[in-house]
C-alpha cells in the first residue's frame, strides 16, 4: 500500500506526541510495511499540517495541528478518534501505586526502578486532583528536568488526555506561581526562594527525584499549604538522615514499591545480562591500591568496634560514617578518615590503565549494538573511554555537567537521531536527565551506591520494541574490592536473582568470547 499524506496526517492525530521510530513501528504494525525510515522522514517535514516539538533530550516528538476529521481512510483499518481516551494506559503496579497513594490519604513516596514508569503515575495523580477543581506543583531538581516534565505534561495531560489547564514555570527565568496557572512545575532552587501559594484545600505537590530534598534548605520548598502529596524516587534512600528528619514527616514515607523482579514479569523492562570483565593492575597500581585498601580497612575496623557503627549492610555502614562526620563528635575524624581513604582508593580503581586497553576489545560489541552508554567517573575518563571506539570509526560524544544545555541537547539529539553511536558520561546520566534508550552499558568504575548502579542500569533497561536483551559490561580490576568473586555484594544482590545471566570473565578471556557474549 502507498501511504499517503491523508493517511499520515491521520495516523499522528490518532497517536501524538510519537518519535519517527513509534509512527515507523505503527504504520508497519497497521500494513505498511514497506515504508522505511527515510521516506517516513520526507514525509513528516514535508507535509504541511504536521510539525515537532522536542521530547527527551532533543529528541522530536510529532504533532498535527488539526483534529482528525473521525472518519476511517480507505487505506488505513482503524477508526481515528477526535479525542484522546480521558484516562491513561496504566501498568498493573501502577493503577495499584495510585490506590495505595488514595488509601494512604493522598500522600506517599513511591519507589520504583528506573525505566518503569513514575511519571505516568504522577500525571495520572495530577489528572486526579486537577479534575476536581484542585491545582498542582511539581518540583524538580534541576532545568532539564524542568522542561522534561513541561514536555510530558503537554503531552499527557493536555495533548493526550484533553484536561483544560493552564501550566507554567516557575525556574530557568520564568516567574509564575499556582494564583496564576492551574499546573506549576518548578526547580528545587526557585521553590525555596519564592511561595508557590497552593490553595488552600484540593492541591497536590508532586517532587520528583524526592530523595534530593532531604537537606534543612532543601526541605523549604515542601509547603505545608498542600493536602496531597507524592514523592517520586528509584531510591528512597540518602547518606544522612534527611529521609527520617525531613521528607518522612512531609510526605508519610514509602507506600508503594516497584523492584527488578515485578518491572521484568510485567514486561515494563527489558530483561538483562551481565558480564564481569576482569583486568589486571599495574605493579604501581597495585601497591597503590594495597596502601589505601589497607587504611580503609583500618578505619572501618575502628568506627565499627569503638563507635559501634553497623558493619553490614554497607550501604547502612556509609549512611552512619557521612552521619558521624558531620557530627563533631569523637568519632567525626575517623568517619573523615575513613571516606578519605575510600575515595582515593576508588580513584585507583577507576583510573587502572588496563580498563581503558581492555575497552578495544568491546569494539565489535559496541558495532553490533544498538546505541551505547560508557560510565566513567571523571570528564578525562570519558574521553579516555571514547577514543578506541572513535578511532575504529565510530561516531561517539561525551556528556559532562560543564557543557551548556543547548550543547547537551545536541548531544541528546545527536544520539537520538543515531549521530552518536555511543555516548560516555561522568555522572551526567547518574540521575534526571533523560536519554534515548540504549541497549548496552559499560560501565567503567563500578559503584557500591545501590541509586547509582540502579540510575546507571535503568539507562539500558528500558522496554525494547524487538524485545532484546539489554546488556551490560562492567570492568573491574581483579583481587580488588570491585570483583565480583571477592566482593561486589551490594550489585549483584540487586540483579543476581533476575538477571538472564550473569557471567564473568578473567582478563585471559579473548575479546571474541566477551563480544560474543554481549551481542544483541
Amino acid at each position: 500500500m502507498t501511504l499517503s499524506d491523508e493517511t499520515l496526517v491521520n495516523v499522528v492525530a490518532r497517536y501524538p506526541g510519537c518519535t519517527w521510530r513509534e509512527l515507523l513501528l505503527i504504520l508497519r504494525e497497521k500494513g505498511w510495511t514497506s515504508v522505511t525510515r527515510s521516506q517516513l522522514n520526507s514525509r513528516l517535514y514535508r507535509v504541511p499540517d504536521l510539525y515537532w516539538e522536542p521530547g527527551i533530550g532533543f529528541e522530536r516528538r510529532w504533532y498535527c495541528s488539526i483534529l482528525p476529521d473521525g472518519t476511517t481512510p480507505s487505506d488505513l483499518n482503524v477508526v481515528i478518534e477526535g479525542a484522546a481516551p480521558k484516562e491513561l494506559p496504566l501498568y498493573d503496579w501502577q493503577r495499584e501505586a495510585l490506590k495505595e497513594w488514595e488509601d494512604h490519604g493522598y500522600k506517599g513516596v513511591i519507589e520504583a526502578v528506573t525505566g518503569a514508569g513514575k511519571t505516568r503515575v504522577a500525571i495520572a495523580a495530577a489528572a486526579h486532583v486537577l479534575r476536581d477543581g484542585g491545582k498542582v506543583a511539581i518540583v524538580v531538581p534541576t532545568i532539564d528536568l524542568l522542561h522534561q516534565w513541561k514536555r510530558e505534561v503537554k503531552r499527557l495531560l493536555i495533548d493526550t488526555m484533553k484536561l483544560n489547564v493552564s501550566m507554567r514555570l516557575l525556574g530557568d527565568r520564568f516567574f509564575s506561581n499556582l494564583t496564576r496557572c492551574n499546573v506549576l512545575i518548578a526547580t528545587i532552587q526557585s521553590a525555596c526562594q519564592y511561595e508557590l501559594y497552593p490553595p488552600r484545600a484540593n492541591a497536590l505537590l508532586i517532587a520528583d527525584e524526592v530523595h534530593r530534598y532531604g537537606t534543612e534548605s532543601w526541605s523549604l520548598a515542601l509547603e505545608p499549604g498542600f493536602d496531597c502529596r507524592l514523592g517520586l524516587t528509584a531510591t528512597y534512600e540518602r547518606s544522612d538522615n534527611g529521609c527520617e528528619e525531613y521528607l518522612d514527616p512531609y510526605f508519610g514515607g514509602v507506600i508503594f514499591r516497584v523492584d527488578y523482579r515485578r518491572a521484568l514479569d510485567e514486561g515494563i523492562i527489558s530483561p538483562f545480562k551481565i558480564a564481569f570483565i576482569g583486568v589486571p593492575f599495574s605493579p604501581r597500581e597495585r601497591e597503590m591500591y594495597e596502601e589505601w585498601d589497607e587504611k580503609v580497612s583500618k578505619y572501618r575496623r575502628r568506627l565499627v568496634n569503638v563507635y559501634g557503627l553497623p558493619e553490614e549492610p554497607f550501604g547502612e555502614f556509609m549512611r552512619e560514617v557521612t552521619i558521624l562526620s558531620k557530627s563533631g563528635e569523637e568519632g567525626a575524624k575517623w568517619a573523615g578518615f575513613y571516606l578519605n581513604a575510600f575515595t582515593q582508593r576508588r580513584k585507583v580503581l577507576a583510573s587502572a590503565q588496563s580498563k581503558y586497553h581492555r575497552l578495544e576489545d568491546l569494539i565489535e560489541a559496541v558495532r553490533k549494538a544498538d546505541k551505547t552508554i560508557i560510565f566513567a567517573q571523571t570528564k578525562e575518563a570519558a574521553e579516555k573511554a571514547t577514543k578506541p571506539f572513535i578511532e575504529s570509526g565510530m561516531n561517539g560524544a561525551v556528556l559532562e555537567s560543564s557543557m551548556k544545555r543547548p550543547e547537551r541537547k545536541q548531544v541528546l539529539a545527536g544520539f537520538e537521531n543515531d549521530e552518536y553511536e555511543l555516548v560516555a558520561a561522568p555522572k551526567l546520566l547518574d540521575e534526571g536527565i533523560d536519554v534515548a534508550a540504549a541497549d548496552l552499558a559499560i560501565i567503567i568504575a563500578a559503584s557500591r551506591s545501590r541509586r547509582q548502579t540502579i540510575q546507571r542500569m535503568g539507562r539500558v533497561l528500558r522496554r525494547k520494541d524487538d524485545g532484546r536483551l539489554a546488556r551490560l559490561a562492567v570492568l573491574y580490576v581483579q583481587g580488588t574490592s570491585e570483583d565480583p568473586e571477592i566482593a561486589h555484594e551490594d550489585f549483584l544482590g540487586l540483579v543476581r536473582d533476575v538477571a538472564e545471566n550473569v557471567k564473568v570473565f578473567n582478563s585471559e578471556a579473548s575479546a571474541r568470547k566477551i563480544c560474543n557474549y554481549l551481542s544483541p
